[in-house]
Formats: structure tokens, sequence, C-alpha cells
């Protein structure tokens, strides 16, 4: 793989010397009113309206590039799709193999990461720039407005949040046939840690015609729009599974440009037969000892599909009735074949099939029951976030695994599905979970939302740890005419993207405050029942990452009523500086087998969305009532709530609504 290109080095003299500090500033700048209209110009009419309207100084970038010196990259600016600007220093994303790179020498495929922790990954190419950026505070995108080749000096992009692009119709054969050796149904599990080992895969990924169409018409467009697919895929697999992809030498013949050359336009319209077709080219364009995993792309169909569950490093054996078992067997088709839309929710979820992942929606339609641990569509890159009508949790997938991907495609890599690949052993420090106290179940009252917290340790000094637990107890299919219910089996929670915090409120704090709707993704336990969590944490080092999980046992009691607040009632008015009763209702909470003797009482002055670090009250005995005195130095708000929490920090009851404080 190569470590610097003409572009990079373009980027490093622009952006890495005092004397072209001024040009690196003028790269960008927003679009003026007056400016040509994008969508005359063959722009993306697909844009969200919600988009931040940018122009890059291609011509400068272009003049820079030659007089670039030998230093590797290291800085680039990004617009932010809020207004003001970010620095990312880059490294090469070691996705283009060094013969390959020769050949295209304007193509130059990057990783990074800011001062605040946001990573990039960034393609420049014929048309532009194009960048999906990982943020707390919401993914972004940044990608030229068309899709057509560059010209002229100004080239127009758009800067938006991921959550704001347009979803679209998509469909997918389930992929009932399972490769040699797939993971079996997933099983209770311990302490759990992965990757120990890094693979590389070598993946040949074609392009049809209508594909390369999208991208600009040519070999280097077509090519430009694979680099940029597998860049944000490894994003991904790397965090997650500990797996890189690299393009295959020969992945520019896989790279059609007209309906009369495109063998996979000959060979249908139906999915299984274009990855049928690509079984055939790749073998014959690539060579089956010169790939690992295949994949094409298509962008004309709005359908996906993988030949198995399960098929890395499985060759083909020549029978045509046994192509789809094979390595190659794999494909992605879409009309809009752009940005994390396409890339997260529909690649890297087919090419998840070919490692051995089960879907893990409980919703929709064609679920599987032996996996199906999301409520509704899902969330994660497994689910069907945004194609399944009443039962869609949001639009797209957020950018993961669920723990149960995790599993079972790491089960898939240690036997046949990773015997192909290169590996290196991990030598970055492995995290530890602390599971002291876990060995018993965590009881809590039906009816009561509660709290998970997990921490770890002993991690690599530059990691960055995330953590989030998912619930694990699949279920049968969610009936898609009646909302999420506990039926005293199945999952009642659904999965949240990992963050910093290691706590997580169940339902999450979003749905009791009534910022998300209930009974969609997720609803309190009404029945005595055992549920499985599973806490996973990853360091998000990228191609040195490791992910570990462990599991924690929830037993909800049923005790025949909610521990929930009784006063202050909403609209109440509470005075700074006097004592107020808090009264709650005990719910049975101090008998075996919760045995919540006393609880602590905390006060928020923002609606709920966090709480004072000072408790008003804290370990006063759980008999339903209290005396607390409202702190006199805060500022008189209209949206304080109160929360009596039993103090070993599990379930809690919470003001219905907002009280005042005057």
């Amino acid at each position: 793989m190569r470590t610097s290109s003409p572009l990079a080095l373009a980027i490093a003299a622009c952006l890495g010397t005092a004397t072209m500090d001024a040009a690196a500033a003028d790269l960008w700048r927003d679009a003026s009113p007056s400016a040509a209209s994008a969508t005359a110009r063959g722009a993306d009419t697909d844009l969200p309206s919600r988009h931040r309207a940018v122009l890059l100084d291609r011509t400068r970038l272009d003049v820079t590039m030659r007089g670039a010196s030998t230093a590797p990259p290291e800085k680039l600016e990004l617009p932010l799709p809020d207004g003001g600007s970010t620095t990312f220093r880059l490294e090469d994303a070691g996705v283009l193999p060094d013969a390959l790179a020769a050949r295209y020498p304007r193509l130059q495929s990057l990783k990074g990461v800011d001062a605040t922790g946001r990573k990039v990954r960034l393609d420049i190419g014929p048309d532009g720039v194009h960048a999906a950026v990982r943020d707390a505070g919401g993914d972004w995108i940044v990608r030229p407005e068309s899709a057509m080749r560059a010209t002229g000096r100004a080239v127009r992009h758009a800067v938006f949040r991921k959550a704001d692009a347009t979803r679209q119709a998509w469909s997918e054969p389930e992929p009932t046939t399972l490769g040699p050796m797939a993971a079996p149904p997933m099983s209770a599990r311990g302490t759990t840690a992965g990757p120990a080992v890094l693979r590389t895969f070598r993946i040949a990924m074609g392009a049809s015609s209508s594909y390369t169409a999208h991208m600009g018409g040519t070999v280097e467009d077509g090519l430009a729009g694979v680099v940029r697919t597998v860049n944000r895929i490894n994003e991904i697999f790397e965090n997650d599974v500990g797996v890189h992809f690299v393009l295959a030498e020969q992945s520019d013949r896989l790279v059609f440009t007209t309906a009369g050359d495109d063998p996979y336009e000959a060979a249908g319209t139906e999915s299984s037969q274009i990855l049928a077709r690509h079984v055939e080219v790749a073998r014959e364009k690539v060579g089956d000892a010169n790939f690992d995993v295949g994949h094409v792309l298509d962008g004309r169909r709005n359908a996906g599909e993988a030949g198995a569950l399960g098929n890395t490093c499985v060759p083909w054996s020549g029978d045509p009735a046994r192509r789809h078992l094979s390595k190659a067997a794999g494909m992605t088709g879409s009309a809009r074949p752009f940005g994390d839309p396409f890339h997260v929710d529909f690649v890297a979820h087919e090419l998840g099939h070919q490692f051995g992942a089960h879907h893990t929606f409980n919703g929709c339609f064609r679920g599987d029951p032996t996996s199906a641990f999301e409520p509704g569509s899902g969330s994660t890159i497994m689910g069907y976030a945004g194609i399944c009508g009443a039962h869609n949790l949001q639009k797209h997938s957020d950018p993961y695994f669920h723990a149960a991907s995790i599993e079972q495609m790491q089960r898939w890599l240690a036997t046949v599905g990773g015997e192909c690949a290169a590996t290196r052993a991990n030598t970055s420090l492995t995290p530890v979970i602390d599971t002291n106290g876990w060995r018993n179940p965590l009881f809590v009252p039906a009816r009561t939302p509660f709290t998970l917290r997990g921490s770890a340790s002993f991690a690599d000094p530059g990691a960055r740890l995330t953590y989030t637990f998912e619930q694990m107890d699949h279920g049968n299919e969610q009936r898609i005419d009646q909302p999420l219910a506990d039926v005293g089996v199945g999952p009642l929670f659904r999965a949240r993207a990992p963050d910093p915090s290691g706590e997580q409120t169940f339902p999450a704090m979003a749905v009791l405050l009534g910022d998300e709707p209930k009974e969609l993704g997720d609803v309190l336990p009404k029945s005595d029942r055992d549920m499985r969590f599973r806490l996973t944490v990853r360091d998000n080092m990228d191609h040195r990452s490791h992910v570990v999980g462990a599991e924690r046992h929830v037993r909800v009691v049923d005790t025949g009523e909610a521990f929930e607040m009784l006063a202050p009632v909403a609209g109440a008015t509470l005075k700074r500086g006097a004592p107020r009763q808090v009264r709650w209702n005990v719910a049975g909470t101090t008998d075996a087998p919760i045995r919540c003797a006393r609880v602590d009482i905390h006060l928020s002055v923002d609606g709920g969305a966090s709480f004072l670090d000072a408790p008003l009250a804290r370990s006063v005995a759980n008999k339903g009532r209290a005396t607390v005195t409202i702190p006199g130095d805060i500022e008189p708000t209209r949206r304080a709530r109160l929360r009596v929490r039993c103090a070993n920090g599990s379930f809690f009851a919470l003001s219905a609504d907002d009280v005042t404080i005057r």
C-alpha cells in the first residue's frame, strides 16, 4: 500500500507549511446566494434540503499539487454543517495497493482525527472531496453537489448531517443459505474479547455501468466510487471486527462504463443473477488466487443480496449451482449510490452477511428468530432502519454492528471465513471490563425505569473507550400492526450508539422525557422475567482496535405496582431555599428479592437532561416520603424535575412532567 501520492503531497504542502496557511484557509468558502443553481449544473437532486453549500477551490489545490514536496499528508480543513470548520490530521487509509495507486495517481483515500476526537474517512477524486465524519454531536457528510467530473475553479460541495439524508426504498432476499461452518444460533456468553488478530482481505469489488455512470462515467470515476465505499466500510469493520479491506490489484478491470460491455447488465434484472455473474467475472478478470472476498456495486436496482451467510475465503468450485456459496457472491444496488445511506446501510449490511452475520431486527419482515435482538426495524447495520414502515426506529443505520453481529462474524472468521486473510497480531492493550458484583442478577421492579453502568481499564494510552449495553433476548417477530409490548420474551429495548459515559438508562431518557415515541423502540417490562444485556466496550483504535464484552443479568420482579413519583405533581411550584416534601410509591421494593432499603433524591433544572451533582437527599429510608430543601443558589426555572433512585443506583422514579422553581 502506498504512503503518498501527488495529491496527498499537495495537501501536505498546502496545509502543512507556514507559507501555505493562507491558501489552506481559502480552499473552502460559503457559496453565495447568487451562485449558479446546483440542480441546473447536474447536481444530485436527492441532497437533503437542510445542507450547507460551500465552494472548494480545486484550481488552488491542483496548482499546489504540482509544487508539492515529498512530505506525507498532514492536515486538511473541512467545513462544518452548521458553519465554521475543523482541521483533521490525516494519514493514508490503505485502500489502494501500490500497483493500482500508480495507475490512478489522482485518487487519494485518507483517514484522520481532529482535536475533539471526531474521525473522518476522506477521499479525493476527479469530482472533488468526499468525507464522512463520526461526531458525537451527529455524524455529517461532505461531498460534491454533482457526481460529474469537476470543471472550473470553484466546485460546489454540500455539507449535511447524516440524519437529514434521504432514505430510499430497498429490498433484499433473506440469505437463508448457510456457508460452510457458519455461526450457529446465539447462546449465552460470559466475558468476551477480540480481535486479537487483525485480518486484511483483498476485495474484488465490481462496478456495473449504471453505477459508473452515477460516479461520472469513466473507469477512474467508477474506481473512485469504489474506493470511497471501501474506505468508509473499513472504518466500521476495522473498529468492530478487526477486518481491513484493500482492493485487489486488478480492480480497475471490474469497472464497466457502457451497457454493451457490461456483463452485469447482460446477466438479468435480479440481484441473485448479478451476484452469480460477479463470481464468474471476478475469476476471469482478477483470478481466484488474487482476492479473498468479492462484491459488486450497481446503480440501477434498489436491492442487495449475499449468496450465503458466510462465504468469505470460499472458492468457487466451478459448479454453476454453487456460485452463491462462493467468496465473490455479494451485491448491492441503489439508484442513489452515494454517501453513508449507501455505504453503511446497504453495502456494509450485505458484507456483514458475507462475514456470517444474521439480521437483528425483530419487527418488519423476514427477521431471523435466532438473532432478532432489536425491536422494530433495528438501528444497527444488520437491522432494517428506514425500510420498515411503522416499525422504523430511525431513517438510517447507525455505523456499528450489534454485539450479536460481532460475535457471529468473529466465529465465522475463526473458521473457514478467515483462513485466506493476511493476519498479524494486535499488540495494543486490551481493555478489561470491571464485572465486580455482576455474578448475581440485578433485581428491579416491573413498570420502572432502571440504569446499567459499566467501566473498563488497562486500555491502550491512545484508546477512546466507548460503551453500549444491548439486550440479548431474541423472540418471535413483532407484529407490524401492534406497538412494542412485553409478552414475557423477546427484546424490549433498542440498541443505542456507543458513547463514552458507560451509563445507559432503560428506557432511554429521551423516551421518558417524551422526546421519542413510547412503545416503538423502548418499553417498560411488566412481567416477571429475566433479561440479558451485553456490555460492549470499544477502544476505537481503527486498525488496532479491541472490542470486549460482558454479560449483565437483570431480573424483573412484578410487585403489582410501579415504583413511581407521587409528589410534587406536574405544574407544582417549589421555592428556592425552602423545604419540600417528596412522595413516591415504594411498590414493595424494600422486600426480597429487591431489598432496596434506601434511596437518593436528585434535582434537574433542565427538564431531566441532567441532574445536579449533589443530591437533595442521600441514603434516606425507602418509606415513600422525605423532606428536602431546594437549593437557594440555583436560577429560577420552569423545567425542574425530581428523581428518586434506589441508593444502589439501579432503578428510579422520575417526575412525570416539569415543575417550577422560583
